[in-house]
This record gives structure tokens, sequence and C-alpha cells, in this order.
């Protein structure tokens, strides 16, 4: 049976936990008694990091083959004496074998209150290269619980906007995400906000800390955010703790609205292209007739009206060299007439991204312009796409952007920039933003209140950030072709993200 709770709170274990580098039976017995705390202290839901047995950092196979078991193995089986004896659910991260195959994943399950499986989840970004195998779709690592419906990812997994996004769309409010994610590279408080914020859902980020065989984790942090991005965990240690928090409810539930608020905004033909696999290419740019890739200028202009927006154009223009270079205005500045615009790309190789009267006079449209073409994104359309000098550019309406497919779609069919124009610029906002560039396309933001310019990152590490707060211009140099080397996440519920 399930022990009451109090109706307004969810109490949440997090195991912040010291994982001694292949010594499983201490990492086991460690991993036991601290979960057992959590459970005294009344939490009913009790994470644990990635790979709690066993460690890190394993060279091959056969290395990490002395701290391999069954999902419902030794440690499933000690921690799920807790989870019976305290009507608690325990999620805990292991090196799985699978015993018909003798293949290994990085996975995680989920003891529960009645002693068995509840869930499990393998890895399916996996920077385990060596001997993980990945995983598949399933929905395995999701369950049902008396305050609502909870899922398991592991660390990377939650790198890749799909695979939260998929989860959100299988009715999921609350992710649990074991982690051994290390301090340098991309901050992983910043991938869980933002997937928290994105998708409406709540977030347990579990660390660890400790040294690894190669990593010092003594700095990780674990991290706790609600749908409505209240934090309400943001903590590092270096030795073994054990956070209590108390996840808020709403009538005893874990609270669906923004979620739902959320996803009943997607629009599925925003994004129909998001199924193509394009990965392994050698020559991504020729699928797509990309433009030759190379140096592009960008300047946003934060500006608060169309004289200041006119001096900090005619400033940047002076300064246009041989490379081209784009011009991005908000879209709330102006509308502008087309020969007001033309102006600063005759003769220069230059475009300029802005709010333009349409030639009937009738409505204005954020439009892209320069000595060749007019592109126009029009209210209500998602997207639209134009080549200029050397890249492709997407003009992206801000509403659409939130949603990750929309910004895998579009890099999947070869956009390069990501260009988009909100109303506001908020932290939250330039984050919902900035985090779509870990979908392999820059992203480009001009509001009145500042700009941005986000570069996709190398590998797992922080995206090139470059922004301007307040009136001025953010000026960025992107290389189009190092950003046209592109894979995607693609082992995702891609029926859940297209269903109409």
């Amino acid at each position: 049976m399930i022990r009451e709770t109090a109706i307004d709170v969810l109490p949440i274990g997090v195991l912040h936990l010291d994982v001694k580098h292949g010594l499983v039976e201490k990492n086991r017995e460690a991993l036991t008694m601290h979960a057992l705390e959590a459970a005294r202290r009344g939490a009913k839901i009790i994470v644990a990091p990635e790979l709690a047995v066993s460690g890190y950092s394993f060279d091959n196979r056969s290395q990490v083959a002395a701290c391999v078991e069954a999902l419902a193995g030794e440690t499933f089986d000690r921690l799920s004496r807790v989870a019976k004896s305290y009507g608690a659910y325990v999620c805990a991260g292991i090196v799985e074998c699978d015993p018909a195959t003798h293949i290994y994943y990085n996975a995680a399950f989920v003891a529960g209150p009645d002693g068995g499986l509840t869930a499990y989840h393998r890895k399916v970004v996996t920077a385990e290269r060596r001997w993980a195998c990945p995983g598949g779709v399933s929905k395995s690592n999701i369950f049902e619980t008396p305050w609502g419906r909870i899922a398991v990812i592991i660390c990377a997994d939650s790198y890749s906007g799909l695979l939260p996004r998929a989860l959100a769309l299988n009715g999921v409010d609350l992710l649990l995400v074991p982690a051994n994610w290390p301090p340098s590279g991309v901050d992983p408080r910043l991938i869980w906000r933002a997937r928290a914020l994105e998708n409406g859902v709540g977030v347990v980020g579990c660390n660890r800390t400790g040294v690894d065989r190669v990593m010092d984790c003594r700095a990780c942090s674990s991290y706790v955010v609600t749908a409505a991005g209240e934090v309400l965990l943001d903590s590092a240690g270096d030795a073994s703790r054990v956070w209590v928090v108390d996840y808020p409810l709403a009538g005893g539930k874990i609270t669906s609205e923004s979620r739902e608020a959320i996803m009943a905004l997607r629009r599925p033909d925003d994004f129909a292209e998001l199924y193509l696999d394009v990965n392994g290419l050698d020559d991504f740019a020729g699928l797509w007739g990309l433009p030759s890739g190379g140096p592009l200028d960008i300047r946003c202009i934060a500006a608060e009206s169309k004289r200041q927006a006119f001096e900090s154009m005619q400033a940047a223009i002076e300064e246009c060299d041989a490379a081209p270079m784009l011009l991005v205005l908000p879209r709330n500045i102006g509308p502008f007439t087309e020969d007001e615009i033309a102006r600063f790309s005759a003769g220069r190789p230059s475009a300029v991204v802005a709010s333009v009267v349409e030639p009937a006079g009738d409505r204005s449209a954020y439009s892209l312009i320069s000595s060749s073409q007019r592109v126009s994104l029009f209210p209500g359309e998602s997207s639209a796409t134009a080549d200029f000098g050397t890249a492709r550019i997407a003009l992206v309406r801000p509403e659409s952007l939130i949603h990750p497919e929309v910004a895998v779609s579009l890099s999947k069919k070869g956009c390069d920039l990501l260009v988009t124009a909100p109303d506001r610029f908020d932290p939250d906002d330039r984050l919902l933003f900035g985090v779509k560039c870990l979908e392999r396309a820059a992203v480009v933001v001009a509001t009145c209140e500042g700009a941005m310019v986000c570069e996709p990152p190398v590998g797992h590490y922080s995206w090139k950030e470059e922004l301007t707060l307040g009136s001025g211009v953010c000026s960025a140099r992107i290389d189009t072709l190092a950003i046209r080397s592109k894979r995607f996440h693609d082992r995702v519920d891609m029926e859940a993200l297209l269903r109409r």
C-alpha cells in the first residue's frame, strides 16, 4: 500500500552520490543506505544518478563486464525492498546485461511500491559508444503513480529536444533524469530548465559527485524545476548528499495545465519533414542544393525606433567587406517600405530582415530583402525560407520556434540560420530560443529589448552565444560550412510527434 502524503506536495528524494569507479558492492551498499534515508524522510519518488553502481568511464566492453547485472538483478532486489517497505518509487542507473543477448545497456529501472519492476529505460543518446548499445523507441519508461504520469530518461537523452517532447505528448508531467553530467561543457541546468519550460513538465535532474576514473564530478549540480520554472533544488557538493524536495501538487496531482496548453499550440503541418533520415550523408548541402558555405556576418539591430534602426544599419553597412552581411531588425519596428530597406542592400553583399509593407500597401510582413529577392513571412505562417550569400535562412514565427520539432525539421531541410523576432526577451525566452541551436542550426533573435546570435556547439560543449541587452547591435560571424555536419537523434516516438 502507498502511504498517505500531504495533498499539496510530493516529496522527492534526490540521491547526489559519490560513486566509486568500478566498486560495485560498495556503491550498491551506499545507494541502498541513501535510498533508505530518503524513504525514512518521507520521499515517495527517489532518484539516484546514472550508472550509480558502476561509475562511468569505461574504455571497452571487457572493462565494464565486471559491473554488469540484469535489469531486475541485485541492485533492483535491494532497492525494491526499500520501495515496498516505504510505499515509494525508486529509480537508479545501472549497467544492464540483457540475459538473452548479452547486449550491454546504460539503463535505469524504477522499483515500485509493490516491489516489482514498474518501469525501465535504456539510454538512447549514448556517449558510451565503447560498450553500450543505444536503446530504442519504447514506452517502458513511462509509469503511472497516484500523483500523475512520470517517465525516466538518462542524462544526454535530455539534450535532444525530441525525446522529452515525445514523452510530454504521451501525457508525462514529470521527468526523472539520472545523470552523470560533468561540470565542463554545456550546463545541464540550462538544458533541464529549457525542457521543463518548452514542454510544461517538471524535471528532476539527479547528478552525482566524486572523482570518476577520468572525470572530476565534485562540482556537478543536481537540479529540480517545476513546469512553471520554479527551481526547487540547485545544489552540488563534494560528498554524498540526500535532498528531499517538496514538489507542488494541485488537488493531490502533478498539474498538467501548462503541458496541455503548450501541446495544444503545436501544428504538425509546420514540421511534416521531421521524420526524414538525413544522418550520415557525405553531401548534405548537395541534397538540398544549399548555397556554397562560408563566412556570414550578422548584425542584429536592437532598436526602439525607426530612426535608431536606420542609424545602426548605416554604421553596420559601412563595416561591410567581402563577406555577405545579414542585418536583422525587430518585427515590431516599422513597418518600413521596400525602398527604405533596399538602399541598404544596393550594390552590397547584404540583406535586411525587417517588417516591410507589402507592394499593395494593405499589410506588412516580416521579410528578407536583398538586391535580388524578397521573401516574406506572413502573419500566421510558421516559416519562410530564403537563400542569401553563404546561407539558407529560415524566418520563423516565434510561437513556432518554441517547439523543438520546428527547429529540427528546418535544420533537417538544410537551414543554416533560424531567424525570429519575438515580442519579449527575458532570460527564459532567451533560453528557449537559444537552446534550439542544439538542433544544428544557428539561432538569430532580434527584439527591441536586445538581440542574440547562438551558434551550434561542438559536441556536448556550450553553445557560442553573442548577446546584447537593451539598444545596440549584436554582431557575429558564422561559418556556415562548420555547421553543415549534422546528426539528429531519430530514435524517438515519431508517431507521437507527428500524430494529428
